[in-house]
């Protein structure tokens, strides 16, 4: 208490000296209320003048109200907190705006009446340049909690009041104003400038609430408006997993209300999905999720897309796309080029049995039956399965070819069936669907359906029979309606006897049989072919329509064309690219057309067709050093099918090529 009245002492000496000779005792005040003294000095205030009259009136007032309405109305629960915190002790609580008039005044009455006299009342200022050096102006000046007390006022009329002041900024950072709380130097208690600093954090808390809260609802207000005027269906869904938004369009899709959802955690709407949580909490996108829901006609597929909501690396919750699953496989289909794009008008013969072949083929696409087609490499296997396909009622839907001989013998299940999430080391998150699924509604091309193994033979028959496929790792069978065309180069009937072939599925698959007839027993259809793939050769070159001499066409008449109307069209494109857009001449086709054993007079190309197998394979090993797959690359063979042959002709890799 000495200490205290020492240094009020001091105060008063040094603000004596200082309002008589206008310097500054700057050991005995501290900077701000000095700097404040001096500044004060200079603008021409007087240290001793009397109160001054109130400047604003009522209109004035209600103006500066009305633009501080906000901050008025974030205050006004802590002003009355602290009001009634401070009852009875003589305090005065004032909120001023950042200019520094008192919005509001609150205290006893006693206190206010000796408040009045100074002018202490809502609509006067209390800026520095007004009333001199003050807690509130300067707080506003300084932009930081300050204590003014006694003698530090500037005018003399201040002295006997203690006055702690907390500015109050807006959530952007602007200055608002401040809160203050006054009363007698002798009330003054050390913790008054703690409580308005506490209620000044409160009041800007309050503040970024508000604004937290109104830009939650514009946001809200925003995504709604978006989400309900596209028409794919969204839901949105947090970083914990909960459903915030579902549109009217993934109501009507899911077949619920989007009361009963939301506010529901995903794994709840779409039960049985864990990854679908695992996406929310971990912000980790496995890609496209497929999901079933039930309902009352029956169980529905759906394809959920998830787009990531991120901001610097933070995960904030994604949207779910939802797409029906026949919907998104179109889709899929449109883009991966799963669709047949050859009709009979691009099959070129004109021999009776060819044409026999396209008859009964046309006869089969209207028919939906099972095809399985026959014939060696490069017949065009796949033209009359693509045709047949675009001249049936399924012509709108997916075409989906698999050659069962590229694909290992481990995989094969899962790229026809499908697996499921998890299904066995290795498999991609979130599963994958098989082939039969994409080609629901369409039609599935298996090639090289020889090479299928026993096993998935075996699954495969049951498709056939039910229509039903469960994916692996999965226990829930899936509808497809799917028609299905094969073809093997293969005696199938051989492969039966072997038991390499499954006989009921044989049976299955061969409910129409085409053989196709190999290039060589249709040597008359040279020229038509020849002009058929020059055409296409020449669009695609963007050259001239390409001809050929007819010394070059004798010569791809008396080849015998292991690899049929593929190696044609390949012989042909090689020699268009050398030609210089000038007629194919015989310098312009491959010398293996001219080497021996492989070119004879046409009357010898009727030898048997194991003998002139066994000579060009032969002659292709030579060629190739003996590497078989060299030679499978060369003849379009698989390598599977070259040591097969090899066998049965009993070729092997130790013949001599002398």
């Amino acid at each position: 208490m000495v200490a205290q009245t020492i240094t009020r002492d001091k105060m008063n000496q040094a603000w004596q000296r200082f309002a008589q000779t206008g310097q500054v005792d700057r050991e005995a005040v501290r900077r701000e209320v000095a700097d404040s003294w001096q500044r004060c000095y200079r603008q021409g205030l007087r240290p001793n003048a009397p109160k001054g009259s109130l400047k604003l009136s009522s209109a004035q007032m209600a103006r500066i109200r009305a633009a501080n309405a906000d901050f008025i109305e974030a205050a006004l629960p802590f002003m009355r907190f602290l009001q009634s915190a401070v009852r009875g002790s003589g305090f005065i609580l004032v909120l001023t705006n950042a200019d520094g008039v008192l919005l509001d005044v609150f205290g006893d009455e006693e206190i206010l009446g000796m408040a009045q006299d100074n002018n202490y009342v809502a609509g006067s200022s209390r800026a520095e340049e007004e009333v001199g050096t003050n807690s509130i102006g300067l707080c506003l000046v300084e932009r930081k909690p300050v204590q003014v007390t006694g003698p530090e006022h500037y005018n003399q009329r201040h002295h006997d009041w203690t006055c702690s002041s907390a500015p109050v900024f807006s959530p952007e950072g602007n200055l608002l104003g401040a809160i203050t709380l006054s009363g007698k130097s002798s009330s003054a208690h050390r913790h008054t400038l703690g409580m308005v600093i506490s209620a000044a954090e409160a009041i800007e808390n309050k503040l970024k609430q508000r604004k937290a809260d109104k830009e939650k609802s514009n946001y809200e207000t925003m995504l709604e408006s978006i989400l309900g005027s596209i028409s794919e269906a969204v839901i949105a869904v947090n970083h914990k997993g909960v459903v915030t938004h579902a549109n009217q369009a993934a109501c009507r899709m899911g077949g619920f209300c989007a009361a009963k959802v939301l506010g529901q955690t995903i794994d709840r709407v779409f039960p049985g999905h864990p990854l679908l949580m695992d996406m929310a909490r971990h912000g980790k996108d496995y890609g496209n999720v497929e999901v079933a829901v039930d309902g009352p006609r029956g169980r529905t597929y759906f394809i959920l897309r998830p787009f990531m909501i991120r901001e610097d690396e933070k995960h904030f919750g994604f949207f779910l796309v939802m797409n029906e699953r026949s919907r998104f496989f179109n889709e899929v289909r449109k883009i991966s080029g799963h669709n047949a794009r050859f009709t009979f008008e691009d099959i070129k013969g004109s021999s009776p049995e060819f044409l026999r072949q396209i008859k009964l083929a046309n006869i089969a696409a209207g028919a939906d039956s099972r095809v399985l087609i026959m014939g060696e490499t490069g017949t065009g296997k796949e033209l009359f399965a693509q045709a047949i396909h675009n001249a049936s009622e399924r012509a709108q839907g997916p075409f989906v070819a698999i050659n069962c001989a590229a694909i290992p013998r481990e995989l094969i299940e899962s790229e026809i069936l499908g697996y499921k999430d998890g299904a066995f080391t290795g498999a991609r998150k979130g599963g994958q669907v098989g082939k039969l699924e994409l080609a629901d509604g369409g039609t599935i091309f298996l090639d090289e359906v020889g090479e299928m193994p026993l096993d998935a033979q075996t699954k495969f028959l049951r498709v056939l029979q039910d229509g039903m496929i469960t994916r692996l790792g999965d226990n829930r069978p899936v509808k497809v309606d799917v028609r299905v065309i094969a073809a093997t180069n293969e005696d199938l009937v051989e492969r039966v006897a072997s038991k390499g072939f499954r006989q009921d599925l044989y049976f299955r698959l061969s409910v129409v049989e085409l053989n196709i007839p190999p290039l060589r027993a249709r040597l008359d259809d040279l020229p038509l072919l020849v002009e058929h793939v020059l055409g296409r050769i020449s669009y695609k070159l963007g050259a001239r329509q390409l001809g050929i001499s007819p010394e070059a066409l004798e010569v791809l008449s008396r080849y015998p064309w292991p690899g049929n109307v593929r190696e044609l069209g390949n012989i042909l494109e090689m020699a268009a690219i050398v030609c210089d857009d000038r007629d194919i001449q015989v310098e312009h086709l491959p010398q293996r057309l001219f080497r021996a054993g492989l070119t004879a007079p046409v009357s010898q190309t009727v030898q048997p067709l194991k003998q002139m197998e066994a000579e060009v394979l032969k002659n292709a090993l030579a060629e190739c050093d003996g590497n078989v797959a060299k030679v499978a690359r060369k003849l379009g063979l698989s390598r599977s099918t070259i040591y097969r042959r090899m066998k049965e002709l009993g070729i092997g890799k130790s013949v001599s090529f002398d």
